[in-house]
């Protein structure tokens, strides 16, 4: 089974309209609900949207629920986003989202295409999933040697 732009942008409605990944599996055929995660993560379709009455058609409002201390309280942050304009390998340049949609030996392969700002490859969003704060990177390792043994 192949990620084609079709089937994409199916599972990005289906999971907008708040279908479970189970459900957009059956829907989409011939591929698990496991499948369907990973591509909504890859997408950066994390998010659940609750409504629809506050979303442009120029912007995308996305909550996230994020622990803002070791306490473990949560809020939630919205960010407004520019939608995703996927972009080729043979048309990306300098200055556009450089996150990749689908998988590179599909034909159909794209980048996000988001503007970015100079000198950083990926656009705001991706840039905070593929970065982590160098704190958080700190107290991962910190807390692995604790129960290392040997």
């Amino acid at each position: 089974m192949s990620w084609t732009h079709e089937r994409i942008e199916q599972l990005k409605k289906l999971w907008e309209a708040g279908y479970t990944a189970s459900n957009i599996a059956t829907e989409l055929g011939g591929i698990t609900r496991n499948a369907v995660i990973g591509k909504a993560h890859r997408l950066g379709l994390s998010g659940r949207m609750k409504s629809k009455s506050k979303v442009s058609s120029v912007s995308i409002v996305r909550k996230r629920k994020m622990p803002v201390n070791k306490n473990s309280k949560i809020i939630e942050l919205t960010t407004s986003v520019e939608p995703m304009n996927p972009t080729s390998f043979a048309d990306i340049k300098d200055g556009l989202c450089r996150w990749p949609l689908g998988e590179p030996e599909d034909l159909d392969f794209k980048f996000c295409g988001r503007k970015c700002a100079e000198g950083i490859i990926y656009c705001t969003e991706h840039h905070s999933l593929a970065y982590q704060p160098l704190n958080q990177t700190r107290q991962k390792r910190a807390s692995r040697k604790r129960f290392k043994i040997g």
